[in-house]
């Protein structure tokens, strides 16, 4: 692979950003050994911010190192999937509890700018491009909009998290239009469940959203020989 070399300011923080960015849209292939001076070499840059990248991404969970072998891209199983909705579910059924505690003016404000986000995401769905859209995180934006309804940074976090692991890699992977389209319309019936405040319908909209995603990214996958 051809890789762009980078200038030199901010040099650790874009030799990083720029190999996530490489390995979460798949154009390192699962499993694949990461070589540092191959990288070293196609980006420009010395050894050391290479291992620096490379360490911050097992961090992320992004590529593994085995001791005296190498580092190598880590694959994406339906399991990885499973866990990943599951604690998703956890997470969001956690906001639903705390939402009754909110001012009504602020839950107001803020199921607002979940519709503006939907908005948004319709619009540029039907008129760009799929990569497009995908590149522009509507639906991570929606679903940290709604796990900031219940005001808590640290659980925010961990959602964040997340989205940006494994799901992203698979999201753009294996996501197809007619998903995002379905996607979009689920996250609406969250949104016309909150405005009535029929927090019973919300809960079942998002197991339904959830599991839908589950099934279709399943699917896909199994589809792609069972990893990617």
């Amino acid at each position: 692979m051809n890789l762009p070399k980078i200038d030199n300011s901010n040099l650790w923080d874009k030799t990083y950003l720029l190999l996530k960015d490489r390995i979460i849209r798949r154009q390192f292939a699962p499993n694949q050994k990461l070589s540092i001076p191959e990288l070293s070499a196609q980006l420009g840059v010395s050894r050391t911010p290479i291992r620096d990248a490379l360490s911050r991404l097992e961090m992320d969970g992004l590529v593994k190192t085995v001791s005296k072998v190498g580092t190598f891209v880590v694959a994406i199983e339906i399991d990885d999937v499973l866990d990943l909705i599951d604690t998703r579910l956890m997470i969001e059924y956690w906001v639903l509890e705390k939402i009754p505690n909110l001012p009504e003016s602020e839950l107001n404000t803020k199921i607002e700018r979940l519709e503006e986000i939907l908005d948004a995401a319709s619009s540029l769905i039907e008129n760009a491009p799929l990569d497009s859209f995908l590149k522009s995180d509507y639906n991570l934006q929606f679903h940290i909009e709604f796990i900031n309804l219940a005001n808590n940074k640290k659980n925010a976090d961990i959602y964040l998290g997340l989205m940006n692991y494994h799901f992203w890699a698979v999201e753009h992977s294996l996501i197809t239009k007619e998903m995002v389209i379905s996607a979009i319309n689920q996250h609406y019936s969250i949104v016309e469940a909150l405005k009535s405040r029929n927090f019973s319908d919300v809960k079942a909209a998002i197991k339904s959203h959830l599991y839908d995603a589950k099934d279709r990214l399943i699917k896909r996958l199994q589809d792609n020989g069972g990893q990617i």
